[in-house]
């Protein structure tokens, strides 16, 4: 996948729910990728098709009764089979994450202060003193002025925009080597979604960080990342390099998400979708996943789900991948 040895590899990653008196459902069936040092992986896909409970097996941070399987290697290191003292590490030092909503992840009774200062002190030893002296720089780096003043207020204090930005510096403080950033814009407006970007993609070349970036913005991802793979009922069913995947996308699923995107198109025009709802993966058994919604089906796809297979500059699961590389060109009519 990439020419340096990879930070992080996930293979064939699979989650499934176990709860009582229920049937065991699979959430996420076959994931499969790789992850460089100062690398930006886009994980794109429409909801609930895996792409947030992947990057949070890779922590190990999974809901109750869901377990995983399969391989998730930091460094060549199962994170999986990682006992107490190297889990801490990896957790408090190795890697980081960034929520999709600051508010649900923040004490809304303690100061940020001592939330942006816990890290430092409870994992590398420092007293408070020190811990915001290390601290009041980073905030001023990404554009939270007045640090002393602001570890002093409480999250209810702060706009959504600045609070998120807390998140940022909470995630990068221990100074980490993976960063996973879950849709950390969903929440904001437009405006601040581009300022936060921009600070996570400046720190991510600053800090040589590996970044998994997981959203449902297609647009967004290719801005910031140097590949996608893109999810579709709990398995990746394409991976292409951001700056190829809207000429050289080879899955129908792809091509239609790239077509459904909003545009400035003639008024009054329709806004081409794909048919269908998206399946969950415990829905689908034989076949392609997205068999039921593809215009270019066949019988061989409802019966016999297609592999992750090396293609071109990146990798595709379909039956049907060499034949359709024109007929792609077409799905913005056929959705």
């Amino acid at each position: 996948m990439t020419a340096v040895p990879p930070l992080l590899r996930v293979e064939h990653l699979g989650i499934d729910l176990h709860r009582p008196r229920q049937a065991l459902r699979t959430l996420v069936r076959d994931a499969s990728f790789d992850l460089a040092p100062g690398e930006a992986l886009g994980l794109v896909g429409e909801s609930g098709s895996g792409k947030s409970l992947t990057s949070r097996a890779v922590i190990k941070l999974l809901p109750q009764g869901a377990r995983s399987r399969g391989t998730v290697a930091f460094e060549g290191h199962d994170v999986r089979a990682m006992n107490r003292a190297r889990l801490t590490r990896y957790l408090s030092h190795d890697a980081a994450m960034i929520f999709q909503n600051p508010r649900a992840h923040i004490n809304p009774v303690r100061t940020l202060g001592d939330f942006l200062t816990e890290p430092l002190v409870c994992h590398q030893g420092l007293n408070r003193a020190q811990a915001e002296e290390r601290l009041i720089p980073l905030l001023a780096e990404i554009g939270i002025p007045d640090g002393p003043r602001r570890l002093d207020q409480y999250p209810h204090q702060l706009s959504g925009g600045l609070l998120q930005r807390m998140m940022i510096a909470s995630a990068l403080i221990t100074a980490p080597r993976l960063l996973l950033a879950d849709e950390p814009t969903t929440a904001l407006d437009v405006t601040t979604q581009q300022d936060v970007m921009a600070i996570l993609d400046e720190q991510r070349h600053e800090r040589n960080l590996a970044l998994l970036f997981v959203t449902h913005d297609l647009e967004l991802a290719t801005a910031v990342c140097d590949r996608i793979a893109v999810m579709y009922a709990g398995t990746i069913v394409e991976q292409r390099p951001a700056a190829a995947l809207h000429s050289g996308r080879r899955h129908p699923y792809t091509a239609g998400l790239l077509a459904a995107r909003p545009g400035l198109g003639a008024p009054g025009a329709r806004l081409p979708v794909i048919p269908g709802r998206p399946a969950a993966a415990y829905e689908t058994h034989q076949g392609c996943p997205f068999a039921p919604r593809c215009a270019f089906s066949e019988d061989r796809c409802r019966v016999e789900r297609p592999p992750l297979l090396p293609d071109l500059d990146g990798a595709v699961a379909c039956h049907r991948a060499d034949e359709l590389a024109g007929d792609l060109d077409r799905t913005k009519e056929e959705v």
